[in-house]
């Protein structure tokens, strides 16, 4: 992985101070309860911060699908 820029940096620095992210993350803590928009959001972010490019579309086979 190639070393942050200083505008990324700094990008990551004010979320890490930004309070509303802190107080979601403490509410998603305490209530123990997450929605799954709230999750799907989150992970969207996630995402969009590792700055990784989206593995192409590969269809899952097979008939014996456990969770």
């Amino acid at each position: 992985m190639a070393p942050l820029t200083r505008a990324e940096r700094d990008e990551l620095l004010a979320l890490a101070r930004s309070e509303g992210l802190r107080a979601n993350l403490r509410s998603i803590e305490r209530d123990h309860v997450v929605d799954i928009d709230d999750y799907i959001a989150f992970a969207t972010m996630v995402a969009r911060l590792s700055n990784h490019a989206r593995p192409p579309f590969r269809p899952m086979r097979g008939n014996n699908f456990k969770l």
